[in-house]
């Protein structure tokens, strides 16, 4: 979770907006070990790319 919030502060490419949201979904996230993400609700929520730069700071592969 560290280095995923650590990826979001020094990415140039995203609004403070966009950083925040992020930056919020990382945090409720924190106290679990494990997640299941409804990628296609988050996608309708916050949009494509937003989801796909949230999922790239975690490492994760998108299914």
């Amino acid at each position: 979770m560290k280095n995923a919030l650590m990826k979001i502060d020094d990415d140039p490419n995203l609004s403070e907006d966009d950083r925040k949201v992020l930056v919020r979904c990382l945090r409720r996230l924190e106290p679990m070990e494990q997640y299941i993400f409804n990628t296609a609700h988050m996608k309708k929520i916050y949009g494509d790319v937003l989801v796909e730069r949230f999922f790239s700071s975690l490492d994760c592969n998108m299914a």
